[in-house]
């Protein structure tokens, strides 16, 4: 009966998956590499993985996931502030997306190109870009698009439209959207801030933060960090406006971002000098970070 009983459970056991081929497995390893350190915030670094695992995956033909890499690089070309570059390498995804009809992928790819067109102060293109998201059939990631043409209002001057537009967004978010989440409530700030409502944009900012620290995204902490120091010195409260700047600039030098870091600092100092806080120990760390990066980078 135990031989029978194996004999069945043999029978049933699955098959053996087929070892993928060593181009595919570095292809992966490489996407995910490059993915991990964009959340983090090492942008630099993950455009070199960005672009190994784009030069092999068109090698292969992979069409899906040569767009998937080119819309990768984009989002990287963007953090980086190389808007015209983002906008050439979102059109190359956008073009691949559509030859596959995936209207998912392009609408994707279309607002993130209209970010980088909203940068660019190239408004009315932004708009038409983003319709063209809008008008594809049945593409979820509602809430990206919502926060993308909140930006494109608050640059022509439409605040309240461009609030009711960032609510509807939080509404919006699905499950896995974190970082979209948190770009809202940095945008929502952002919009207190247009509006001289420092405390609003506290609350905003803060909570921005509470995300980003759950996922462990270094860039955008400094981000959300520095923008509290703002609120705070904005309010005359300038000792937490102290304690703010003191960790956005630190943490954008150990990412080896020295014109933020250097930007951080500066405001820093500002705020120091209205108040008796000694900030020699964060203003010789933040140098010396930024001076030695092989001693001092969260991107290894």
């Amino acid at each position: 009966m135990i031989v029978t009983v194996l004999s069945c459970l043999a029978c049933a056991a699955a098959p053996a998956k087929p070892r993928l081929p060593e181009g595919m497995r570095k292809s992966i390893y490489y996407t995910n590499r490059g993915t991990a350190l964009f959340n983090k915030g090492c942008h630099r670094r993950a455009l070199d993985y960005f672009q190994s695992a784009h030069q092999r995956y068109t090698a292969a033909d992979n069409l899906e996931k040569v767009a998937e890499t080119l819309n990768g690089i984009g989002d990287i070309y963007y953090r980086l502030g190389d808007m015209p570059s983002a906008v050439h390498v979102y059109d190359d995804a956008i073009e691949v997306y559509q030859s596959l009809e995936d209207d998912p992928g392009t609408a994707l790819a279309l607002s993130d190109k209209a970010a980088a067109l909203i940068a660019l102060e190239r408004l009315d293109e932004a708009a038409r870009t983003l319709d063209r998201a809008d008008a594809l059939p049945a593409v979820p990631q509602a809430a990206l698009r919502l926060k993308t043409r909140s930006l494109l209002l608050i640059r022509q001057n439409r605040p309240t439209e461009a609030r009711a537009r960032l609510e509807e967004a939080l509404q919006a978010v699905a499950t896995g959207e974190e970082a979209i989440q948190s770009g809202i409530y940095f945008a929502l700030g952002h919009l207190d801030l247009t509006e001289n409502q420092p405390a609003a944009a506290k609350a905003h900012f803060a909570e921005a933060l509470r995300i980003d620290r759950l996922m462990g995204a270094y860039h955008d902490m400094a981000r959300d960090l520095e923008a509290l120091g703002t609120c705070y010195a904005r309010q005359g409260d300038h000792r937490a406006a102290v304690h703010h700047f003191k960790r956005s600039a630190k943490i954008f030098a150990l990412l080896q971002e020295k014109e933020r870091a250097e930007s951080t600092l500066s405001q820093l100092e500002a705020s120091a000098a209205q108040t008796d806080i000694d900030i020699q120990a964060t203003a010789h760390w933040v140098r010396q970070w930024l001076a030695d990066p092989a001693g001092a980078d969260l991107c290894h």
